[in-house]
């Protein structure tokens, strides 16, 4: 029985679905927008908004210039980086997750991701649908 097991197994081992995820998070901060099918997607859903949460809870710091920011506002932004770092490996989407990605959504409290059913995909019919950033 599967009782309180999240997530879905997708016919993976336990490490190729952690570098999945990490690759599809990366992909999706340095793209903008991905093509995956309807599984991946709503479960990429899972690992994705935490991460993109962490950057935007330091905005308030990462506005600030580099000079101006005291010891505590640099620690924060230091864990902000480990936490989203435990889920995307890539250092320079990491980076750019909290450079770029996270002015975007500042001031809103969630739902960073649009899915959007696309179709079926030619070769074995699975269903398809396009993840974004809003």
């Amino acid at each position: 029985m599967r009782h309180q097991k999240s997530g879905k197994k997708l016919g993976r081992t336990s490490a190729h679905r952690k570098a999945l995820w990490s690759n599809m998070v990366a992909s999706l901060v340095n793209h903008g927008r991905i093509e995956t099918t309807d599984v991946k997607a709503k479960e990429l859903r899972r690992f994705a908004e935490p991460t993109i949460a962490w950057a935007t809870s330091v905005m308030d710091v990462l506005k600030k210039p580099m000079e101006s920011r005291s010891q505590e506002d640099k620690l924060r932004v230091v864990h902000a980086m480990r936490m989203a770092g435990r889920v995307m490996k890539d250092q320079a989407a990491l980076r750019r997750l909290f450079g770029e990605v996270a002015l975007r959504f500042e001031g809103r409290r969630g739902g960073y991701l649009r899915l959007t059913k696309v179709g079926f995909r030619h070769g074995d019919a699975a269903p398809v649908s396009v993840v974004e950033l809003v």
